[in-house]
């Protein structure tokens, strides 16, 4: 009766010797991790290892239990199919009347979808933080070019052609509109720039682009469709939808250097299986994928920051992605960047469904 009382409680624990070998698991640590009880008995939990903490990390925690103390902390661990998660865990020593350890009983918590939705709220209040601080640069910024790209067309109206002074103020005008149009991708990211926004399948400005997408990414770069025919209407500005296509695909040439695929399919979203920080609606979801090495873990977290870039100098002015950030959030929607299991980058804009 107790036993069978034991393994009703939700909360997933198992029991282990002094030296951490298993000695019992309950039902809800074997549909935790993937892994039956069979599999799981007489091994040690490092079987769960991820590899995301040092081994200070685990020298400190068997130091603190060997000593007769509780431990306490969070983990990121691995299941069986290799999916990493992240759970509370709780182990404490269990003594005989002589105060010798007899057992360690582990509890454990999973707590990926708190996790997942914190680290969301946090990555959005640093994206608006930065939002608010890139605003006031590029509308500085603007106010300058202007003025410098007025007064110099009309200087270079009273300059004779073919001369020194026609030359430099031709190379000031150019320069000054080259500063413009990275001020105008900066003014995306912020969502002030004009948006002309309409009511629109997906689908349609996907189809537009397509045509351009050949002449940017070459015959080496193959792209593959997949588009739903049950979308949901939206209301986004039908440029910005194409630009953001543009810049994810030239990304994700670069990232193959040059030669794979690019995949872009839209699919009709539920309000299921959305990611945790998303009102639970009906969303129009584009997904854009490649063939390439994906991205590595330390990029993610940055990749629609204004100005950040992982090409050499000279190569990229770290707009492309952010401009895209700034496309998405203006059209009230959500992008969010991954890898694919297997390989290649994964980005995911969804865009919810507009009811007149």
């Amino acid at each position: 009766m107790l036993l069978e009382s034991i393994e009703q409680i939700q909360e997933s624990f198992f029991l282990t010797d002094p030296e951490g070998i298993i000695l019992y698991v309950n039902p809800a640590f074997e549909k935790l991790t993937g892994y039956s009880s069979d599999e799981l008995l007489k091994q040690k939990p490092n079987i769960l290892k991820s590899g995301e903490h040092p081994a200070e990390f685990y020298a400190e925690m068997w130091k603190t239990i060997k000593a007769g103390k509780r431990w306490t902390g969070r983990v990121v661990n691995r299941r069986k199919d290799g999916s990493l998660y992240n759970e509370e865990i709780r182990i404490c020593p269990i003594k005989d009347d002589k105060g010798v350890i007899k057992y360690f009983l582990t509890m454990r918590h999973d707590i990926t979808k708190e996790v997942e939705l914190e680290a969301q709220l946090n990555q959005n209040q640093k994206m608006e933080s930065l939002g608010l601080l890139a605003g006031q640069i590029a509308h500085d910024f603007n106010n300058l070019l202007t003025v410098i790209i007025g007064s110099m067309e009309l200087i270079s109206e009273d300059i004779p052609a073919g001369t020194v002074g026609a030359k430099l103020t031709g190379e000031i005008l150019r320069s000054s509109k080259e500063h413009a149009t990275l001020i105008k991708q900066l003014m995306a990211f912020t969502r002030k720039q004009d948006s002309a926004p309409v009511t629109l399948n997906l689908n349609t400005p996907v189809k537009e682009v397509g045509v351009l997408l050949e002449g940017l990414l070459g015959k080496m770069v193959k792209v593959k469709y997949d588009l739903a025919a049950d979308l949901p209407s939206v209301k986004a500005d039908p440029e910005q939808l194409k630009q953001a296509v543009m810049n994810i695909a030239i990304n994700a040439k670069d990232a193959m250097s040059g030669s794979g695929s690019i995949t872009i399919a839209t699919r009709n979203s539920g309000p299921d299986g959305l990611p945790s920080s998303m009102p639970r609606t009906r969303y129009a979801l584009l997904e854009i994928s490649d063939s390439g090495p994906g991205i590595p873990a330390g990029t993610l977290p940055k990749i629609f920051e204004p100005f950040f870039t992982t090409k050499p100098k000279g190569k990229g002015t770290g707009l492309g992605l952010s401009t895209v950030y700034g496309a998405v959030a203006q059209a009230r929607g959500y992008v969010f960047a991954s890898n694919k299991p297997g390989g290649g980058a994964l980005f995911s804009i969804y865009l919810p469904e507009f009811r007149a």
